[in-house]
């Protein structure tokens, strides 16, 4: 009795943990299949951590599959499902929902509705191991939060579960018990009374949007608004909070309006202009979600004073959401450039010398070099090179402005975000962006970015030292084949310090300093590498 006991509680708890990963390689059925919309319309019930629903899905194939194939997380009873109105048979199998191919037409939309119900993974380390998270708050009502970007939005509603198809756009219909509310993306359309003291709660984005970013969070939050102005713009800033943070709530507002002017003066219009920015208190830290960023950093502020969460985050809407990569192995321009954001503007606030020391200690003291920041192809959001997708991430355009300037990097990222792209959406690649360096500087740049990002190990700067009378001779080389990173150095002659800065390749260079001298490689601490003496 114990033994089957035992058994039964392994199978609950695999069937509520989010141990999917998002991404990796996209089956001949998926790769047929673009979605374009999402009609979300389920019931989150607290009280037994269950929920039930329709979820409608717009595609459209571009050629004939012998199944229509859906990502739903194992676990879930599926009830129904339909193609165009029509009853199909389907087997949900692992974290798939396979369904009969009615034989549909090609290359015009069609809807796909799955009948659903049961009980989500619950995170158990938001957001990185996502899930659902079922808390209270301080007045004892329900406070629920989703995060899924890592294990995948089908954790919680059907869909294509993949970075490179984001839709148009979507209705989310969102059923909760009173008082408490459902908060998501975009602008709310309408609350409407259900029986038994239930409202249903329908948000409508009318953006592209990838599956990850749609999102909801459930509690019996306060409102506050504030009408910003962007350009000449006027954009919504809403922020949903429990009652017992809404003192804070305004001064955060304002900070986020502050932050929202930075990445627009430096990157261009806020790209959900017509909908809103939108902040929800959440049981965990945070995360992106267009147009309502997760908060749960309980207002804490960096040693510079700026709130470091509601920063990142906001960037995002940049860097992530407008800007999307098709493959989660090119998560960096998610991460790194978002990151990057924030070196910007703490030069921008508070000088180049905070700016150099916040790049040395939170940049380069973060950084592991276990793995490559742009792996193969193919890559899930459990990204591989850890934090490295963020620091080193963020170092590598720290190394590239030192390379091409910062006028030319300023631009080029403002470029990067607005310009036409291969995929639709606004979605891109790490080769897109190397394309666009190399263009706008006029150079090869490969090799600087095939070393920093495509390998984990760092270059190595070779140096040989000789001693002759009262002179040092140096010669220094880079050892990697092709690579030519230029090198400041710094040392002391007869007359004072003297700066230069060496073209190095893969040939000895030799410097010449008087004995005694002492040497200084990359003073300003620019680049990321790794010194073998010789002698």
């Amino acid at each position: 009795m114990k033994k089957a006991l035992a058994l039964q509680l392994i199978v609950v708890a695999s069937l509520v943990r989010a141990s999917t990963e998002s991404g990796g390689i996209l089956s001949d059925n998926q790769k047929a299949m673009d979605v374009s919309y999402y009609k979300i319309d389920i019931k989150v019930d607290p009280y037994r951590k269950i929920i039930s629903g329709v979820v409608e899905i717009t595609f459209s194939l571009f050629q004939k599959t012998d199944q229509i194939e859906i990502d739903l997380k194992k676990g879930y009873v599926v009830s129904g499902a339909s193609i165009n109105g029509m009853s199909l048979s389907f087997e949900h199998q692992e974290n798939k929902i396979l369904i009969e191919n009615p034989d549909i037409g090609l290359f015009s939309d069609h809807v796909v509705e799955i009948k659903y119900s049961g009980k989500p993974p619950e995170a158990s380390n938001p957001p990185w191991d996502g899930g659902f998270t079922w808390e209270t708050s301080d007045d004892g009502s329900h406070w629920v939060g989703v995060s899924c970007q890592a294990n995948g939005a089908h954790i919680w509603y059907p869909c294509k579960e993949h970075p490179s198809d984001k839709v148009r756009g979507a209705d989310i219909f969102i059923t909760v018990p009173d008082p408490l509310m459902a908060v998501s993306n975009g602008l709310l359309q309408s609350v409407e009374s259900q029986k038994n003291k239930w409202s249903k709660w329908h948000w409508k984005t009318k953006y592209p949007i990838s599956t990850y970013n749609i999102n909801v969070t459930i509690g019996n939050f306060s409102t506050i608004e504030k009408t910003s102005y962007l350009f000449d713009k006027p954009l919504l800033l809403s922020y949903y909070v429990l009652p017992e943070a809404e003192s804070e709530g305004l001064a955060l507002l304002n900070e986020a309006e502050e932050h929202l002017e930075f990445y627009s003066s430096y990157f261009g219009e806020y790209p959900w202009i017509d909908e809103k920015f939108g902040l929800v208190h959440t049981p965990y830290s945070g995360m992106e979600h267009q147009t309502i960023n997760a908060y749960g950093n309980n207002y804490k502020k960096t040693k510079l004073g700026y709130d470091f969460i509601l920063f990142h985050e906001a960037g995002h809407e940049w860097w992530g959401n407008y800007l999307s990569v098709a493959d989660w192995s090119d998560m960096w321009i998610h991460e790194g450039f978002d990151t990057y954001a924030e070196a910007i503007y703490v030069e921008d606030k508070y000088g180049p010398e905070s700016a150099q020391s916040f790049i040395d200690t939170r940049f380069r003291g973060s950084i592991k070099n276990k793995f490559p920041i742009v792996p193969a192809a193919h890559g899930t959001a459990k990204h591989s090179s850890g934090n490295d997708v963020y620091y080193k991430g963020a170092f590598v355009l720290h190394m590239l402005r030192y390379l091409i300037g910062y006028e030319v990097l300023k631009e080029s990222l403002k470029e990067f975000l607005h310009m036409p792209k291969d995929l639709p959406h606004n979605q891109t690649s790490t080769k897109e962006f190397v394309s666009l360096i190399n263009e706008n500087t006029g150079k090869d740049l490969n090799w600087f970015f095939n070393h920093y990002l495509y390998k984990a190990d760092l270059p190595i700067l070779k140096m040989n030292q000789k001693k002759y009378k009262n002179k040092v001779y140096i010669d220094i080389w880079w050892d990697n084949d092709g690579f030519k990173m230029p090198l400041d150095i710094v040392y002391s002659a007869f007359d004072g310090p003297r700066e230069k800065r060496l073209d190095l390749n893969n040939s000895p260079k030799r410097i010449v300093i008087p004995e005694g001298s002492t040497l200084s490689l990359d003073p300003d601490k620019n680049i990321l590498f790794e010194v073998l003496e010789l002698n």
